[in-house]
This record gives C-alpha cells, sequence and structure tokens, in this order.
C-alpha cells in the first residue's frame, strides 16, 4: 500500500516538477532579452524620449542647489522615531529587501503554478538588477563624494572605487524604485500604486537623512529605477498577454502574510 502511494506520488509530481524547469529557464531566456532591450533602448530613442531625458538631467542638476541645504536641515532634526521610521525605507530599497520582494513572488507563483504572480516576480528581479547595474556603472565613472565624507556637493572625483566616492546616483533610490515601478506596472491598481511609490519615497527621503546621499543623488537613482521598472513591467505585460497569462497579479500568500496586491 505504502510502495503503490509512493509511486502515485511520484507520478503526479514530476509533471510538476518538468513544468516549473520548464517555467525557469522560459524565464532566463526572456530575461536576456529584456536585459538586451533595456540597454540597447537608447539607440532607438525618438526626439521626444530625449527630450524627456533632458527634462530628467535639468532636474537633477535643479535638486543640486538644495543639496547642501537639505543636508543640513536633515541632520538638525535627527531623533529616535525619525530613525526608526526612515529604517522601514532602508530596508525597502535594499539588495535583500527586493530580493525578498521579487524572489518571493517568483518562488511563490513558480510553486504555485500561478504565472501571473512568477512573472510579476520576475519583473521585479529583472528591474532591480538591469536598474543596479546601470547605477553602478555610473557611480564608479562619476565617483561622487557621500556627504558624510564633507567635502561638499561638488566633489566629483572620476574614476573611483571606493563606496565613500559612490554617492551619484542613490543605489537604494534606484531599487526603491524599480521595485515599485514594476509592481505598479503588473498590479495597475491605483491605491497599491500610490502605496509602493510612498515606500520607494521613503527611501529616498531616507538615504538623505541618513548622510549616505545628496537630494540629486536620490533624484538621478529615482529616475533611473522609474524608468527601467516602468519599461521591465511593460515588457512582461505584453509576454504575459501573449501567453495568455493574466496580465496582473492577484493577492497571493506569501511567507503566510496576505499582500495587498
Amino acid at each position: 500500500m505504502r510502495a503503490s502511494l509512493l509511486v502515485a506520488f511520484l507520478l503526479s509530481a514530476t509533471p510538476l516538477a518538468a513544468q516549473r524547469k520548464v517555467a525557469v529557464s522560459e524565464d532566463a531566456t526572456q530575461a536576456w532579452r529584456n536585459a538586451k532591450e533595456i540597454f540597447s533602448s537608447p539607440f532607438r530613442y525618438q526626439k521626444s524620449q530625449w527630450l524627456v531625458v533632458a527634462g530628467i538631467l535639468s532636474l537633477g542638476v535643479s535638486a543640486h542647489v538644495l543639496d547642501e541645504p537639505l543636508r543640513e536641515f536633515a541632520r538638525e532634526r535627527r531623533s529616535r522615531v525619525a530613525s526608526f521610521v526612515f529604517s522601514v525605507g532602508e530596508f525597502y530599497g535594499s539588495p535583500l529587501g527586493a530580493g525578498l520582494i521579487g524572489g518571493g513572488l517568483y518562488a511563490s507563483g513558480l510553486a504555485s503554478g500561478d504565472a501571473s504572480t512568477r512573472l510579476s516576480g520576475r519583473a521585479v528581479l529583472e528591474s532591480v538588477l538591469y536598474a543596479a547595474l546601470l547605477t553602478q556603472i555610473l557611480k564608479i565613472t562619476i565617483g561622487r563624494s557621500r556627504p558624510y565624507a564633507r567635502k561638499g556637493a561638488r566633489d566629483f572625483n572620476g574614476l573611483s572605487w571606493t563606496n565613500e566616492r559612490w554617492s551619484l546616483p542613490s543605489g537604494h533610490a534606484t531599487m526603491a524604485f524599480a521595485t515599485s515601478s514594476a509592481l505598479a506596472t503588473r498590479v495597475r491598481k491605483p491605491l497599491a500604486s500610490v502605496g509602493f511609490f510612498a515606500l520607494a519615497t521613503l527611501t529616498a527621503a531616507q538615504r538623505v537623512y541618513d548622510d549616505q546621499h545628496w537630494l540629486s543623488d536620490v533624484v538621478f537613482g529615482a529616475a533611473i529605477g522609474t524608468s527601467v521598472g516602468l519599461a521591465i513591467g511593460k515588457l512582461v505585460n505584453d509576454e504575459a498577454a501573449k501567453s495568455n497569462a493574466p496580465a496582473s497579479i492577484e493577492p497571493q500568500p506569501i511567507f503566510a502574510v496576505q499582500l495587498p496586491l
């Protein structure tokens, strides 16, 4: 009897394991295609898109005027309560936070066979990875000193390999806005989107509050993360539409917590 039950279990589990293996393989292939699409897209920009880029650059440069005053404002208003609140934003924009959100959704969707949740997790992971890679390249190339180095907001050193000179753009802001943009594009519910971007904004504020970045750093980081997150979200939505999978995710229990998505 036990042997027959074991055989029945193995026969039922084998097709499911095979399906998951195929899904992971297809996701890896599509992720590579999306990476090529993202990093080659500037070569296909239209005039209107370059105007948007110019607008973002102008906004970041304008924010530079407030870098020093805002740093002093934040330093004068530090408190235990504020530090606790901002710690939520710090976690949300960290590699661990983004990895848990994206990886949790992906694993949950893969385990349950829910293609929509799996694709949403992959969208977050792709967005964070590609946006963070771009940001890191810029950090190394620009070499801007962080506020705590006390060298001023205009200390740019060019090619640098030390963390103290990796201020521009903000990596946490990049990852937070990449996560929020990808989720907002997938979920497509206004209230949920407000929550996602509120968390991302909290991350950006925390980086200035904790003296890790200048205002202009988080502005550029937010722009990069949002751009990549929206682009990946759209690519994944198009992929879901072609495969007849639901375009957006439904609430799924992850780590025994029902996420309000």
